[in-house]
């Protein structure tokens, strides 16, 4: 349905002797498809060859997610439909990010339903401001966007009121009604919009400058250690600490604080920390012992729940905490090596989201096994937590005994627990003599 009307927008325009969009931004654009029709469909209308027009030229498409599996899909997807990454980026943001000074011909989105009421509201009157103003030949700018039907009288009355904002400079120009789906488009910008609305970036301080995004903030009780977590819209496990961080709690005291903060002041990485719980209790816990944090950092795919675990860790500790997208360990090694100042990491705790294996070429236990060694010192350790079946599939898959005769590297398992369906596990690396 929406490129449905986004072609009909398109023939509108040319039938009023309109110049096509050259700017166009998906918003949410999961594996890519809006905007890869997009660029298909444009470069056609200005006369693009091959698809080859480059942001400083006739045509540029900004793709966004929160998700940085969502960001590598898109511009796989975008190869192999012949899209340069001249004409189509793909960035790893929240809805309506990117450069503070850009502003788009069309935004086009199947807008995310459960970001959060919120979100939404604060979504449809920014997008407004970040519109071109038209002109020179070029109708002003346009959000076309596809919401389910549950959603579609809180989408027309915000629209309406956010529109009704502009004192006449924007409007909604259509709804139209499908089975199950109703596509909004309403358009043009605030005069002054450049001046009030700033694009939602991802930067220490996100929650305080989008306070929007905060779902609830309460303090739950880890292994007797108070925590404090604000939770936002858009990253998961915001009500209570799972049964993965239960358990990685419970083994990591009982691995002991010697074999956790051996060897130098190498920082600490948490992978897929979601709302933070695991990290803020790691820190709390360590402080409760007297003993001072390390510097953080968090990766994982969500750049939503990375920003809210920073914002949860920050208020603990006053030690840097960084956090890197990343789909896994494996593909996010380089960044996260980076990260670490070239140093290694004395303790990977990672709570990995496992793929449907059957989807996928590569082993993802593998993977992480593969990861680990250029990531972990010598003696450091490593708290891997999967539902109970993956744990198990995991632990069998570990590499060769450490110190072995012929002088390999390889780890030692520590000790394992299991909670609520989820068994965590620990490891000693050694490196190889």
């Amino acid at each position: 349905m929406l490129l449905a009307v986004f072609s009909r927008i398109l023939d509108e325009d040319a039938a009023a002797g309109h110049l096509p969009p050259r700017r166009v931004l998906d918003a949410g654009c999961g594996v890519g498809v809006i905007g890869i029709c997009a660029a298909s469909a444009l470069a056609a209308l200005h006369n693009v060859p091959d698809v080859d027009a480059g942001q400083n030229g006739s045509l540029y498409i900004r793709c966004q997610d929160r998700d940085e599996l969502a960001r590598l899909v898109t511009l796989h997807n975008a190869a192999h439909n012949n899209i340069p990454c001249s004409v189509l980026e793909a960035h790893t943001e929240p809805l309506l990010a990117g450069p503070p000074d850009e502003l788009w011909d069309l935004i086009l989105t199947n807008i995310p339903a459960k970001a959060g009421a919120p979100v939404l509201k604060d979504f449809i009157r920014r997008s407004i401001c970040r519109l071109n103003p038209g002109g020179n030949g070029r109708p002003g700018g346009r959000v076309v966007l596809v919401v389910v039907h549950t959603l579609a009288d809180f989408f027309r009355e915000h629209i309406t009121a956010a529109c009704a904002a502009t004192d006449g400079s924007a409007e909604l120009f259509l709804e139209k009604k499908g089975a199950g789906h109703s596509v909004f488009v309403y358009g043009r910008k605030l005069p002054d919009a450049k001046k009030t609305t700033e694009p939602v970036t991802i930067t220490p301080g996100f929650i305080s400058r989008f306070p929007f995004y905060v779902r609830a903030a309460a303090e739950y009780i880890i292994e007797d250690i108070p925590i404090r977590i604000t939770a936002i819209h858009g990253a998961s496990g915001f009500d209570a600490p799972g049964g993965a961080v239960l358990a990685a709690a419970k083994l990591t005291r009982r691995i002991g604080l010697q074999a956790l903060t051996a060897g130098s002041d190498t920082p600490f990485l948490v992978h897929e920390p979601g709302q933070g719980f695991f990290p803020c209790w790691l820190i709390s816990y360590l402080l409760s012992e007297n003993i001072n944090p390390r510097p953080f950092v968090l990766s994982g795919r969500n750049i939503l729940a990375l920003e809210a675990a920073r914002h949860n860790a920050s208020q603990l500790t006053s030690m840097p905490v960084s956090v890197i997208p990343a789909v896994d360990l494996q593909l996010g090694g380089a960044a996260l090596q980076e990260a670490a100042g070239g140093r290694k990491y004395s303790v990977i705790a990672a709570f990995p989201e496992l793929l449907p294996q059957s989807s996928l070429p590569v082993d993802q236990l593998n993977s992480l096994w593969n990861a680990l060694p250029p990531l972990l010192a010598d003696g450091g350790i490593c708290i891997a937590a999967f539902g109970s079946s993956d744990a198990e599939r995991f632990d069998r898959k570990k590499p060769g005994a450490a110190n072995g005769a012929d002088g390999t590297s390889g780890f030692t398992r520590l000790g394992s627990i299991k909670r609520k369906g989820f068994r965590a596990s620990a490891y000693c690396y050694q490196g190889k003599r």
